[in-house]
């Protein structure tokens, strides 16, 4: 009895706790690993494959996020322009404020380092998370936002007057996102 206790004690320090985070029932769009306390996705070594094995994303348990329950969340609507100098247009973006998704992840206070599918990754402060309420957009003029566009998600912060933070804010307004790190 005692060896089947001390054996269940080092399994369940040895294993990260899936939280009460609920399971994904699609395809997860968006991963948060590193410092999140809520999990519901088991641990990634590095010869793991996939997307995230190609950006060489490693953790020790995860919140992943597939579009029901991004859309479950509270929704906010944010316009911008946006797009390449010559095909700039104004863009209706929607989604879930970033803090809330941090916030159920076990992640609030912390920093979040969103990478896009090419490796691109940005710093974003949970001072500006919370002061600028970017969203972690999922849709585009009303559309899921695809990959190959700006998709499966990107970060989208409200516009400012602002030059030095809008400044800032675009190299932070990272699209097509699968992973945000949380330091």
């Amino acid at each position: 009895m005692h060896r089947a206790l001390s054996f269940a004690l080092l399994l369940s320090t040895a294993l990260p706790v899936l939280a009460d985070l609920p399971q994904p029932k699609g395809h997860v769009l968006l991963t948060l690993g590193g410092a999140v306390s809520e999990t519901n996705l088991p641990a990634r070594g590095q010869n793991d494959g996939g997307l995230l094995g190609y950006l060489e994303v490693t953790h020790d348990g995860a919140a992943g996020f597939d579009a029901a329950m991004l859309d479950g969340l509270e929704q906010f609507e944010i316009t911008i322009p946006y797009g390449t100098p010559r095909n700039e247009r104004e863009y209706r973006f929607s989604g879930p404020l970033l803090a809330d998704v941090m916030t159920l992840a076990g992640a609030e206070g912390k920093t979040a380092l969103p990478m896009a599918l090419d490796g691109y990754q940005a710093e974003i402060e949970w001072d500006s998370i919370a002061t600028h309420k970017p969203i972690v957009a999922t849709h585009a003029d009303g559309a899921p936002m695809g990959i190959g566009g700006y998709g499966p998600t990107m970060i989208v912060f409200p516009p400012t007057k602002n030059a030095e933070q809008s400044a800032k804010q675009a190299a932070q307004q990272v699209w097509a996102i699968a992973y945000i790190a949380v330091e």
